[in-house]
């Protein structure tokens, strides 16, 4: 879920109300149910703010000179509330990655763990068409994209991004080995060659 480029709306915190107490003491079952289920929206909401305004901040200045003050403000909560969803701008950027590129990398993981494939090289260019398509649509998918090409980060967060690269590239090595195995590539290239 991306916003545009308008303004964000500003989320005020709710205070989760406390049960209302029955004749005996006790809550009453209803009413606390529906208080938690609220609760845990409201956070959800929260953390999808933080998540939308880091995106356009990260997007816009990059990750370094985005401060986590800058983000607070723009997603209208305190920093306090960053905080209780995020322990700093690397776990915000892994949130980010992971709900732009998990799909496209969940797809290409499973099929390297197919027994059945058959044709390896193939899936990777039908999988390559397929996010080029979906990149050339979708906004989120292109800032994030900015977002993980900006020289601009913090030490921590590209040690994070080296990691999920290291990640992507096994993952590809693993195709690359299967289409090896499967005679499609020539004895000259190595599948680590390939995937490099």
């Amino acid at each position: 879920m991306c916003v545009s480029r308008t303004a964000v709306p500003v989320l005020t915190m709710k205070i989760c109300p406390v049960p209302p107490i029955g004749r005996r003491g006790a809550p009453q079952a209803g009413r606390e149910e529906h208080s938690v289920r609220r609760c845990k929206a409201d956070a959800e909401q929260t953390r999808l703010k933080i998540l939308e305004a880091a995106e356009m901040l990260f997007a816009e200045h990059g990750i370094a000179r985005t401060t986590l003050e800058q983000i607070a403000r723009a997603a209208g909560v305190t920093r306090g509330a960053f905080y209780w969803h995020f322990k700093d701008k690397t776990a915000v950027l892994s949130a980010l990655y992971e709900r732009t590129t998990a799909p496209q990398l969940a797809l290409i993981r499973e099929a390297s763990e197919q027994a059945d494939l058959t044709d390896p090289l193939a899936f990777l260019e039908c999988s390559g068409t397929r996010f080029l398509s979906v990149f050339a649509a979708d906004k989120c998918q292109q800032r994030m994209h900015r977002i993980m090409s900006n020289a601009a980060m913090t030490e921590e967060t590209a040690a994070w991004l080296a990691e999920a690269n290291v990640e992507l590239w096994r993952v590809f090595q693993r195709l690359l080995a299967r289409a090896g195995e499967a005679g499609q590539l020539t004895d000259e290239l190595t599948p680590d060659e390939v995937a490099g």
